[in-house]
């Protein structure tokens, strides 16, 4: 039976997202009986990786308390989650929960007890991990952060690797490589944080000349459309872009796309792809938001309103599904992520929004309209997980080459 160890919350603005995509997974790991012993392991707000009985509840109080019909009971139990994530974040709450944390080192491979709680001579070295699946989102995890942790303990994980994870994770760098890959994307300009504080002015002005407004501001390092606003004059551009480089130091302007489709879809697998059906998501007037997404509805807190399949023509969503997967592609991702479009409605052109190589809920619902139940997906990835390690195996870490530098000792050399 192989450990696998889910891991979930974070340093992140999705921090609770996480915690229900964690739930899921959980769930459907439970439901592979027999293959793979779960060891939960949550990150909390401040770094900390925490594993016992009380993470375990948090996970058990969240599912309860998203499932349930009855009103009254949920909202008992979302207090009881929100305590319980409260109690997570300070160490007094840490009786029913043990801190332990994986090294980045391949000779242990295994989880170990902190050495600034336990001392280094008294730490006890705990469970290997046979796999690492991340569920968490955003910054300190979807980011390429987690997944180079887990690189250098040498464990096979699920989802796409570092480069395709960082570069994911920034809309400035991933719409950079979907252009060089001929993809269409909408008219797009950027900056930093920096020159935005040192001269708003000019930078307005700079972006009035690329774009005409409306525009939509977005941090170019964060998820869930955090801190993403339209705007419509100079004034509210300025706004935005105050919002926009509170949760970035990068930041992306695009033409607005007013007449609009928001379309999404999932790919999964490594070198052979599936691509799921597309999704259509609902919305009022201006941008999907973060509470769009996740709080559109009482019994299923974590989805937001949804078309499945989308309303659009047959050959269009063939369209789509082919261009989700030339950007899965041409990120370099596997294992899992979903695609958002923008189809401009007049011309029916459809533009490559963004990737997210860590989607919520792991597009479940998706592709259980695509005929995958969820405990199969998660054993996909687990396997997918696998074959990505085993490829890398192949790969070798030293050479001849260096070897023979050392002996002719160049690198000793007074003059180097």
């Amino acid at each position: 039976m192989k450990r696998v160890g889910l891991i979930f919350g974070s340093r992140s603005v999705e921090h609770e997202i996480s915690v229900t995509t964690a739930s899921k997974v959980y769930e459907a790991l439970r439901q592979i009986t027999g293959e793979y012993e779960t060891v939960l392991l949550y990150v909390n707000r401040a770094g900390a990786w925490l594993t016992g009985r009380a993470v375990t509840a948090l996970l058990e109080v969240e599912a309860e308390g998203r499932t349930t019909p009855d009103a009254g009971r949920r909202k008992a139990l979302q207090q009881a989650f929100k305590q319980g994530l409260e109690g997570l974040q300070k160490s007094e709450g840490w009786k029913e929960a043990d801190q332990l944390f994986l090294p980045p080192d391949a000779s242990i491979g295994r989880l170990t007890q902190n050495p600034e709680r336990a001392g280094w001579f008294g730490a006890k070295v705990r469970a290997a991990l046979d796999i690492a699946f991340p569920a968490v989102h955003g910054t300190h995890g979807e980011d390429g952060t987690l997944q180079g942790l887990f690189e250098l303990a040498n464990i096979p994980y699920v989802g796409p690797g570092v480069a395709a994870s960082a570069v994911g994770m920034d809309k400035i760098l991933s719409k950079l490589l979907f252009r060089g890959a001929g993809l269409p994307t909408v008219e797009a300009t950027w900056f930093t944080r920096r020159q935005w504080l040192e001269d708003e002015t000019a930078l307005s002005l700079r972006v009035e000349s690329a774009l005409p407004y409306p525009v939509v501001v977005k941090p170019a390092v964060a998820g869930s459309s955090v801190g993403i606003s339209r705007a419509a004059n100079r004034e509210e551009f300025g706004r935005a872009v105050g919002r926009a480089i509170q949760f970035s130091a990068g930041v992306l302007v695009e033409r607005a796309v007013e007449d609009r489709i928001e379309v999404q879809c999932a790919v999964l697998g490594n070198h052979d792809l599936l691509v799921s059906e597309c999704e259509e998501l609902t919305r009022g007037i201006g941008i999907v938001s973060f509470e769009d997404k996740y709080l559109g509805r009482a019994e299923e807190a974590d989805l937001a309103p949804s078309h499945i399949p989308a309303r659009i023509p047959e050959a269009m969503a063939h369209k789509v599904k082919e261009l989700a997967a030339e950007a899965f592609r041409t990120l370099g991702a596997r294992g899992i992520s979903r695609v958002d479009f923008l189809v401009d409605r007049p011309s029916m052109q459809p533009y490559v929004n963004e990737i997210n190589t860590l989607p919520g809920s792991l597009c479940l619902r998706l592709w259980e309209a695509s005929g995958i139940m969820p405990a199969e997906v998660v054993r996909r990835l687990l396997t997918l997980a696998g074959e990505a390690h085993a490829e890398k195996l192949a790969t070798r870490f030293e050479s001849e080459e260096g070897r023979s530098v050392v002996d002719k000792k160049h690198l000793m050399s007074p003059r180097k």
